[in-house]
């Protein structure tokens, strides 16, 4: 069965900065070009006599499929990551970009250095969770064919000329801007969350496996500072600063994380742990289900003790 290409989702003629033209001669010619060349692809291999055809034929075609297959679905990807009505970022989508570049500015800063450097030139800029770590990278890549392995592009950013020589020429920069400025926020929390849930199932604790493990509460700080209750023995910490934290944890122990509702902020804590070599899960249901199940809460006390001391060796809540 041949691939149709999927309508634009938005509106074109209401993005800024990036014009009707420019975008449904892109949707039209360049993704929707992709598609149909990937269809003739695949019906030339499914006719080609494998064992006859000399091997740089094969070779080069499957070639062609695979740049045909990406050209496919990172355009599908970048215009899924258009369309936003200069909404803001989810609390927890900024925190993500916090904990793996340090700050939202940081990772602005680095991704559209990297869109402005391919001016000129071709390629694509991704903001790619990495599910071996946890954490989200910005990753170069050129000619449809360069992908972090097991990884799972959230936003992309289409470098070619044709994405933006109609609106702005030779001006590669002021594009940048543009489509910065016309992210679908939504949608690309959304993706980072369905890449984290996915990567993180096989390792949700339930409430009957909590006790025995040390209890790290990583609800967001600012969720954090209006909450008045949490799991009795549990200590707090940033999970924006995972990074510098997860060095003072004991190896030998288990770690239980929890946040509000043991989505991405506790599954992807728990990663970053899980890559820094300690045996970490997070709370499936997180402190709501917790709390839903009855189980006992305690007061959030004004100062806790430092985490460093409950973390050493031998501790025991």
């Amino acid at each position: 069965m041949d691939l149709q290409t999927r309508p634009l989702p938005f509106d074109s003629t209401a993005l800024r900065g990036l014009s009707s033209k420019l975008l449904s001669s892109h949707h039209e010619n360049n993704y929707g070009g992709a598609v149909k060349r990937l269809n003739a692809i695949r019906a030339q291999l499914a006719a080609m006599p494998l064992t006859s055809t000399p091997g740089f034929q094969l070779n080069g075609l499957k070639r062609e499929e695979l740049i045909a297959t990406n050209s496919m679905l990172l355009h599908e990807l970048y215009f899924a990551s258009l369309g936003g009505d200069a909404q803001a970022m989810e609390p927890a989508m900024a925190l993500a970009l916090a904990a793996s570049f340090g700050s939202v500015e940081r990772w602005r800063d680095e991704f559209t250095a990297m869109g402005k450097a391919l001016g000129g030139g071709s390629g694509w800029v991704l903001l790619t969770f990495q599910p071996r770590e946890g954490t989200l990278v910005n990753q170069w890549a050129a000619d449809h064919t360069h992908a972090i392995a097991g990884g799972t592009p959230i936003l992309a950013l289409d470098m070619y000329e044709h994405a933006y020589h109609l609106d702005h020429g030779a001006a590669a920069g002021a594009y940048v801007d543009a489509f910065m400025d016309n992210i679908h926020w939504a949608r690309v929390y959304e993706r980072y969350q369905h890449a984290v849930h996915a990567a993180s199932e096989s390792f949700g604790a339930t409430q009957d496996e909590v006790a025995g493990s040390m209890l790290l509460d990583v609800r967001r700080a600012g969720v954090f500072d209006r909450a008045e209750t949490m799991i009795p023995g549990a200590h707090w910490r940033d999970p924006s600063l995972v990074d510098g934290w997860a060095r003072e944890l004991a190896p030998d122990r288990e770690w239980i994380v929890y946040c509000v509702y043991g989505h991405e902020v506790g599954r992807s804590t728990a990663m970053r742990l899980r890559a820094a070599g300690l045996n970490a899960r997070y709370l499936r249901g997180g402190i709501d289900g917790w709390q839903a199940a009855g189980r006992p809460l305690q007061a959030k006390p004004a100062s806790q003790e430092s985490v460093g001391a409950a973390c050493r060796p031998g501790h025991a809540r």
